[in-house]
């Protein structure tokens, strides 16, 4: 009875948050940068700082870094928008140009009619396709300056839970019968270690991809050199894919300047994605979340389709937890029957 009513009680809660999920967006953003920084403030803590002058001194660096960043590269990058904005339309000519050329090509090569008329409508699939996908683009970044609010109030409330973990830890604790305590501890444990794994080391590492990136097609003569690097990384949080996504639109537009840059853009493509399987990803990330590369490829699948973009950066992670817990379950119920 007491298990019907535990479980009646935290369905009732899961339909009450999704009601408000707008309201919460500040707590997740909060509990996200809290959970990203905590490490920082322990390290300084052990240095016997107090905690609220080491959560001082933490933010006090961040904003020095993004103030940094703000003087740096956000004029260039607005800059770089606005003009990539302008020249869009001749892109997208050019790119008609080049469909046009190779439906000339294919004529030439006394093809079926059935075959030409497969390639004209994939070429125009692509062709909206990325045209979608600039606008998809273009609105997720209007949408997200109705999110300025939370994130304005996001550091206010991830302070008081950074300073009062350890208060919110007993009290979450003392709900749960004294016997299952340490089970919630040990599962406390292993999602830090998977949720530490693909936040901080993905976002560390994305952040490494896209430098060397965005600094590879300035040194190439590429146009737009921040906005690569910011696209690339951003596309390079989704496992496997994410490179993919970054390097089909960015060396499609290199092509259209001119077929050296493009080809340029492939090899640099090619050489920080080597660079980060073979020493970024193995020195930053560690072992995997224990998930075979098919079923990563199939929860990625399911997360972009339950939630979109969100859904592919922290589909695994959600994935390597629901894992552990199953397993934690089975070795709890069904080895103990047996």
């Amino acid at each position: 009875m007491r298990i019907v009513i535990l479980c009646l009680l935290g369905l009732a809660a899961v339909v009450f948050l999704y009601y408000i999920r707008s309201l919460l967006i500040p707590f997740g953003i909060a509990v996200l940068m809290a959970y990203i920084i905590y490490p920082l403030i322990r390290s300084l803590e052990a240095r016997e700082i107090k905690r609220s002058w080491a959560i001082f001194t933490v933010y006090a660096a961040g904003l020095l870094f993004i103030s940094i960043l703000m003087v740096l590269f956000v004029p260039a990058l607005l800059d770089e928008a606005k003009t990539f904005g302008k020249i869009l339309p001749v892109y997208v000519d050019t790119w008609g140009d080049l469909q046009e050329y190779a439906d000339q090509l294919l004529m030439r090569t006394n093809l079926p009619p059935e075959a030409l008329q497969v390639w004209k409508e994939t070429a125009a699939g692509i062709r909206r396709g990325a045209l979608e996908s600039l606008r998809g683009f273009a609105r997720t970044l209007v949408g997200s300056i109705s999110l300025l609010p939370s994130f304005f109030l996001a550091p206010f409330l991830a302070y008081y839970m950074i300073k009062d973990f350890d208060h919110i830890k007993k009290t979450v604790l003392s709900f749960l019968p004294p016997e299952h305590r340490n089970d919630l501890l040990f599962l406390m444990r292993e999602g830090d270690l998977i949720f530490s794994r693909f936040l901080r080391g993905r976002l560390l590492v994305s952040m490494i991809v896209g430098l060397l990136t965005g600094a590879g097609a300035a040194f190439a003569g590429m146009p737009f050199a921040i906005l690569i690097g910011l696209v690339t990384a951003i596309a390079d949080l989704i496992p496997f894919f994410g490179p993919v996504l970054a390097a089909i639109p960015v060396v499609g537009f290199a092509l259209a300047i001119s077929r050296w840059k493009g080809l340029a853009m492939l090899v640099i493509f090619l050489l920080v994605q080597q660079l980060e399987a073979s020493f970024l990803t193995p020195r930053l990330l560690g072992e995997r979340v224990g998930l075979h590369p098919l079923a990563i490829v199939l929860v990625l699948f399911v997360g972009g389709y339950l939630a979109g973009p969100l859904g592919l950066i922290f589909a695994v992670p959600a994935a390597g937890l629901l894992r552990v817990l199953v397993h934690y379950l089975w070795e709890k119920i069904v080895n103990f029957e047996k």
